[in-house]
């Protein structure tokens, strides 16, 4: 009877706002990835145009012809990474929104948070690689334009900071990054079947439709 029906109301009321507290969890992971992939396009953006001024460099002619070889695929590495991680991050910031906002169920949602988290770990692998490459195209150019002396002492400056790069990176992700697979908000199942949420889909008041 009626107790009947205000306990399914209520069944129907919990489920409903369960599923939108999932999709609020949902929305802050998919502003989380397109916040990361800003970040890192910025900085890419930054090493990307540091390579390109490096490649102008004018390379003295009695260098060694293999050095400046290596200095220009190094230099080249460096920024042709840095230019794919911001085109990835550019791509997904343009398209990843509009996908998630399609269709009426929220299937989008997830299929386009679980395509943010692949190409957020390519992109870093590209931005770790460029990093690299930028490194070691700077210990090239001390070797290229100083002497001797001038070039040990940059190439070890460089080494150290490269290692204390390194070391606190490694610091940092294991504080943050744990060996667990991350867990995310997304529930499975369709939300609409149910014992009771099916019958009050088939008792719906056209009165309270949304116009």
């Amino acid at each position: 009877g009626a107790r009947a029906a205000m306990i399914q109301a209520n069944k129907g009321n919990v489920i409903t706002s369960f599923h939108k507290t999932t999709l609020d969890i949902r929305y802050k992971e998919l502003q989380y990835f397109l916040g990361v992939f800003n970040r890192m396009s910025g900085v890419s953006g930054l090493l990307a145009g540091f390579a390109s001024t490096a490649m102008m460099l004018s390379v003295p002619r009695w260098e060694n012809p293999w050095l400046v070889v290596a200095f220009l695929i190094f230099t080249g590495s460096a920024f042709g990474m840095n230019l794919l991680v911001i085109l990835i991050a550019t791509l997904c910031n343009l398209w990843a929104p509009g996908k998630a906002l399609r269709g009426s169920d929220d299937y989008h949602l997830h299929e386009a948070i679980d395509i943010l988290e692949k190409q957020q770990q390519m992109a870093m692998r590209f931005f770790v690689m460029g990093l690299f490459s930028y490194f070691i195209s700077a210990v090239m150019v001390t070797w290229l334009f100083f002497d001797s002396m001038g070039a040990v002492l940059a190439s070890g400056l460089l080494i150290m900071f490269l290692f204390l790069l390194v070391r606190q990176s490694l610091v940092i992700r294991r504080a943050f990054i744990t060996s667990q697979p991350f867990t995310t908000g997304h529930i499975r199942g369709n939300p609409m079947r149910s014992s009771g949420t099916s019958r009050m889909v088939n008792q719906f008041d056209p009165r309270f439709e949304t116009r």
